[in-house]
């Protein structure tokens, strides 16, 4: 049930802020500043899209341990082999989450450093930036196994991804 409300609430707000953006059109300004071919607005846009995608996993890893338990007889085939396709699946869905969270975070600093944000947005990008080392460290073999798991705790934890949401959705409605 938390989980659930968790992810309605989130999705709710990423609406909110498309849904309640003024319909003004900008077309008559020539002298946006543009970055990569996309006026700053632009790459708001593509960053909300990304961040988006990247929380997906909200709904995946659920979703993904309950196929675990219940895919093998929900469709008829035999445990082992459908429970190896699906941690093929889960590989390479976490491979592409890791990459578009990057790009979400990228994509979304540039945008802020060109439209000059207010210090709510910043610190989101912050905590998205704390969350995408976090989740880099956790892959790699390097630091320390305490270490790893700590960034892991870290990573796992939603409740930093739940205020840099809340934060972007407060920041841009002060800019609005």
């Amino acid at each position: 049930m938390k989980r659930w409300f968790l992810l309605f609430s989130l999705v709710f707000l990423l609406t909110l802020s498309t849904v309640g953006a003024d319909d003004d059109d900008d077309d008559d300004d020539d002298d946006d500043v543009m970055l990569l071919g996309l006026d700053g607005e632009g790459t708001g846009e593509v960053a909300l899209w990304l961040m988006v995608a990247t929380l997906t996993i909200v709904v995946w890893k659920p979703l993904f341990k309950w196929l675990r338990a219940n895919g093998p007889e929900l469709f008829n085939k035999e445990a082992r082999p459908f429970k190896k396709s699906l941690g093929v699946f889960n590989r390479r869905y976490m491979r592409a989450h890791n990459w578009i969270g990057f790009a979400a975070a990228a994509v979304g600093t540039a945008h802020g450093y060109v439209l000059e944000w207010h210090w709510t947005l910043w610190v989101a990008m912050g905590a998205l930036w704390f969350l995408v080392v976090s989740g880099y460290l956790m892959q790699q073999k390097w630091p320390p196994k305490e270490f790893r798991r700590g960034a892991r705790l870290l990573h796992m934890q939603r409740a930093l991804s739940v205020v840099a949401v809340v934060l972007l959705f407060v920041g841009h409605s002060i800019l609005d």
